[in-house]
């Protein structure tokens, strides 16, 4: 919605990434110290605070919408605005998973959790995109107000759920340093680390950026938009459903991430071609699919084999990756092609996730012991 609305005010790349880094950039700082809040607090009332917060954030957006104007300063704070309070809430869903489910039940719920998560960011901007063309903007932004409200309201059911209190003297920061020094120990979490952060570099990015790619290749109205992000949408799905069934071994599993960054790189081949918006519609839907499986598989390998008392600090460190990561794609994307043209961005991108496959499946070896 924001990008949107950066692009129809600028129809500049460089501003619709400058427009996902405000959204996405705050997640480098607030996304790890929620990973030690949410150890402490309770979660079912943190999830619900959260909600309400982003209700009122998008509420706050309707009203200088409507009484003060669209212009570029005010959606680019808007956007920074509701990114640090988007970034406090994937932490809390994530602890509060696994305390909600047994471990026999952990791979399953891990798998459609994050299908629903990963589905969400790109399902919400279809619909968003297909209000466009029937609703000015303020109605997109009272229905976001009222979705939120409903998300409290149905969470409110949940039980009440306290995060893991600490017996120790040691603070909040030694907590953090010490969640810095596993994940740095464990081999496979440092690939699985990198891998996220390609994955963020070109598959992220490429979603981040739809509407300046609308406006590029296709002819830019937002039916168009609605059509690229809608097959997104549906890509998104398969790929969670697919990955939310796999029982494999996490070598397995580890094999499947490096199949999806080879396929990301090879959808990313035709999209140097001038082609019709239902073909590359198709193609944007591969390449979320892909993106949902690389995300969603190394969350489950993850939290599979992270330490228990260590997997909210894990998952925190990983979610600030999986969040931030598209805000700096996005910007340094968008200002290639913004600079150097779309084809250019497009090359680095395949190059990026050729190298990051044949990696993960070279390194599989060095880190066999963390997957047993």
């Amino acid at each position: 919605m924001f990008g949107w609305l950066v692009w129809e005010t600028t129809e500049s790349f460089l501003w619709v990434g400058v427009a996902s880094a405000s959204i996405l950039f705050p997640s480098l700082l607030i996304t790890p110290i929620f990973g030690v809040i949410s150890d402490r607090i309770n979660l079912k009332f943190g999830v619900i605070a959260w909600l309400a917060s982003q209700a009122l954030v998008t509420l706050v957006t309707l009203l200088v919408f409507e009484f003060v104007g669209q212009s570029l300063p005010l959606l680019l704070l808007m956007t920074f605005l509701f990114g640090c309070v988007a970034a406090a809430g994937s932490p809390l869903r994530l602890t509060l998973i696994p305390k909600l489910v047994n471990a026999a039940e952990l791979p399953n719920a891990v798998g459609w959790g994050a299908m629903l998560f990963n589905t969400s960011r790109i399902v919400a901007p279809a619909i968003a995109a297909w209000c466009l063309t029937l609703f000015p903007p303020q109605w997109v932004f009272i229905l976001c107000t009222l979705a939120f409200i409903c998300a409290g309201i149905i969470n409110a059911g949940l039980p009440n759920v306290q995060g893991v209190v600490k017996k120790s003297s040691t603070s909040g920061w030694q907590d953090f340093i010490a969640g810095i020094q596993y994940c740095w120990a464990s081999p496979m979490i440092r690939v699985l680390f990198i891998l996220t952060l390609t994955n963020s570099q070109v598959a992220r990015s490429l979603m981040e950026l739809l509407p300046a790619l609308s406006g590029t290749l296709t002819t830019g109205t937002a039916a168009d938009l609605a059509t690229l992000t809608g097959c997104a949408g549906a890509g998104s799905i398969v790929g969670g459903w697919y990955i939310s069934r796999q029982r494999g071994a996490v070598s397995t599993l580890i094999n499947l991430l490096a199949f999806a960054m080879f396929s990301t790189a090879l959808l990313l081949v035709p999209m140097l071609f001038s082609l019709p918006v239902w073909p590359m519609a198709v193609l944007v839907g591969g390449v979320s699919l892909f993106m949902t499986v690389l995300g969603t598989g190394s969350q489950i390998v993850l939290q599979l084999t992270s330490d228990d008392s260590k997997r909210g600090r894990v998952m925190s460190l990983w979610l600030t990756i999986a969040l931030v990561g598209p805000a700096i794609g996005a910007l340094i994307m968008g200002g290639i092609a913004e600079w150097f043209g779309f084809p250019v961005m497009l090359i680095l991108m395949l190059a990026l996730s050729l190298a990051s496959a044949l990696w993960l499946k070279t390194s599989a070896s060095s880190f066999n012991s963390d997957t047993r």
